[in-house]
């Protein structure tokens, strides 16, 4: 069995691990062992708790990684999923790419350099419309690395630490935190299909941007490093 580093997250996150077995199996495994014994024993319990929670919970929405248990009370196991990041895609969407097989896990490489069709966005859009309606929310879809493209086009969701069950939130704001996750779907769908938006969804999305560039707490705590 080998275990390979593929993220050493930080203080407060969990290293991420690619795992695989003499008969070729694959898995994720995230773990808090390295962390200091008081965030092992503290934020660690909680979010591996957390994630195995919500995972379940958005098992039967088909964008989530499948096969999700803990364990133990610091380590969780995820089934892995085979495809590449959109970010990684070689189409010149982001151009400081450089096509790369090592990239496409488990498809062909040359998917890397296939146009994204416009199904696998009405797939994400679906999907993350079937998050919400579980009453949760993702919150990092703005995230290229984040929106995994599966074996037959199929868009798979990962890295769930920041999302949120939406159950016990007023309207207002189940709905505003819904939207910034559907302009995420919305921003790669522009970036990798331009022309295919509707103008209400484009004045949404730059809506959405405004908001993040100067109120969305996550930026303005990392501009202010």
């Amino acid at each position: 069995m080998t275990r390979t580093l593929i993220h050493a997250g930080g203080p407060l996150n969990a290293r991420v691990y690619r795992v695989e077995d003499a008969d070729g199996a694959r898995w994720i495994e995230k773990d808090f062992d390295a962390s200091p014994w008081l965030v092992r024993n503290t934020v660690g319990r909680f979010l591996v708790w957390r994630e195995c929670w919500i995972l379940r919970r958005l098992e039967k929405t088909g964008i989530v990684p499948g096969g999700v248990r803990r364990l133990s009370p610091v380590r969780l196991r995820e089934d892995f999923v085979a495809g590449f990041a959109l970010r990684d895609s070689d189409t010149g969407v982001y151009r400081s790419n450089v096509f790369d097989p090592a990239k496409a896990v488990g498809v062909p490489p040359e998917m890397l350099r296939e146009p994204v069709p416009r199904a696998f966005f009405e797939a994400l859009d679906a999907g993350v419309k079937a998050v919400h309606a579980a009453k949760f929310v993702h919150l990092d879809l703005h995230n290229s690395r984040n929106v995994m493209v599966a074996p037959g086009w199929r868009p798979v969701l990962i890295d769930w630490q920041s999302a949120l069950p939406t159950f016990w939130m007023p309207r207002f704001l189940r709905r505003a935190l819904e939207h910034i996750d559907r302009a995420g779907v919305h921003k790669f769908w522009n970036k990798f299909r331009p022309g295919e938006l509707s103008p209400s969804q484009l004045r949404r999305l730059d809506r959405s941007r405004f908001i993040r560039r100067h109120f969305w707490i996550p930026r303005l705590h990392k501009a202010s490093k």
